[in-house]
């Protein structure tokens, strides 16, 4: 029996997404439906959701300060921790000139769970490399992707390759960039026409 890895398959839009995140994303999507709140998936799962080939860990939500209150609301029956203003420093340093900075993000924050996964969700996040000044709260023009034919908002992929770039994580940027590259390439294959 052949046996193949699918994380490196080469297939800009294959994409491989757990069965216990999609079901997670049905049901938060239900649970935020009609309540009108501006949010976006974004981190390892938007990603995963977009083709790239990376293994989330939870299931991120950005949104702003207001939404961040509605969504707690939303999920009260699933016990969700209290909203706080929260900052921490990422596990990964930013690179830049060759030297490595401390990542901080700051948001107002929560967390709770949809079965077994774990939700984080950010309300105003920004970002701060080292001791320098804040970056401007997150706010994007969402892309979309349809999970089991439910349209759901994710953080683009240009714009997590802009941040990837600016951050010299230049891994994640070359995943970005493959995929991009790839789909670009497939749609202007030409198909061959036989004689016959």
């Amino acid at each position: 029996m052949l046996k193949m890895n699918l994380m490196n398959q080469p297939n800009p839009y294959l994409i491989l997404v757990s069965p216990e995140y999609i079901t997670a994303i049905i049901k938060l999507n239900e649970k935020l439906e009609g309540k009108n709140i501006d949010w976006v998936l974004g981190g390892d799962v938007s990603e995963a959701l977009q083709a790239l080939r990376v293994q989330p860990d939870c299931i991120e939500v950005v949104t702003t300060k207001e939404g961040t209150e509605k969504i707690h609301k939303a999920v009260e029956d699933l016990e969700p921790e209290a909203i706080n203003f929260q900052v921490h420093q990422l596990h990964r340093n930013a690179i830049i000139n060759e030297k490595e900075y401390p990542i901080y993000v700051r948001s107002n924050y929560f967390e709770f769970s949809v079965d077994s996964i774990r939700v984080k969700v950010h309300g105003d996040l920004q970002f701060r490399i080292s001791d320098w000044a804040w970056g401007d709260k997150f706010e994007i023009a969402p892309a979309s992707v349809y999970v089991v034919g439910k349209k759901t908002f994710v953080v683009p992929l240009y714009v997590q390759y802009e941040l990837y770039q600016s951050l010299g994580w230049l891994d994640r940027a070359e995943k970005i960039t493959w995929v991009i590259a790839n789909r670009e390439r497939l749609l202007l294959r030409k198909p061959k026409l036989s004689n016959t």
